[in-house]
């Protein structure tokens, strides 16, 4: 009987020392994401070439002649698709920011959408994880540059989806935001992944 507990205890003692020694999960650096052509979009580790596919999370907008969905994470609308702009960061505005998990992604291009000239820029400003939304955890303060010529009566608009199920009592909504653009760097403050627009004022 003894000798059976002492067998017992060895073989739990082996299958602990084995499973601490395991390797841990490969955590995936994923490239660039691309529309394909199953409704979704794709990307390849860069370590290991393993490839993964996620539908798309998207922004829809209704914009004088315009109206179509627009992802945050490839970038694709029903015109084509909205480049990375490179040095985009967002800076958390507390002291002791919070543990924010994603790569933060931002896509955007000047007149956009050809059937509304009155769009001067749109960009989507969102955390991106494993080719799905993450959480935006702080206020933060966003920069973005920008190669523009940005009149000074430009709006910032952030274009907020229609809620609910009744689209028509429940509309989308344009809420003007306040920003800076100086030395082309577009600057602002937000915690919401959205379709952001740079509009003439009318």
């Amino acid at each position: 009987m003894m000798f059976k507990k002492m067998i017992s205890f060895l073989l739990i003692f082996i299958c602990l020392t084995v499973s601490s020694l395991a390797e841990p999960a490969h955590e995936h650096t994923w490239g660039e994401w691309l529309p394909d052509e199953a409704g979704g979009h794709t990307a390849t580790c860069t370590e290991d070439k393993e490839t993964l596919t996620v539908k798309h999370y998207s922004f829809s907008v209704n914009f004088g002649q315009f109206s179509g969905s627009i992802c945050c994470v490839c970038g694709k609308t029903p015109e084509g698709v909205l480049p990375i702009i490179e040095g985009a960061q967002a800076q958390s505005q507390k002291s002791k920011p919070s543990s924010q998990r994603g790569a933060f992604i931002v896509r955007g291009t000047g007149s956009p959408f050809s059937q509304e000239p009155g769009v001067l820029f749109a960009f989507t400003a969102a955390y991106v994880r494993d080719g799905a939304l993450a959480t935006w955890k702080d206020v933060s303060t966003v920069t973005i540059p920008l190669d523009i010529n940005l009149p000074e009566t430009a709006l910032l608009i952030r274009v907020q989806p229609a809620s609910g199920d009744d689209s028509i009592q429940n509309p989308e909504q344009h809420i003007e935001m306040e920003y800076t653009y100086a030395d082309g760097i577009l600057s602002f403050t937000t915690k919401t992944p959205a379709l952001y627009m740079l509009i003439e004022s009318t």
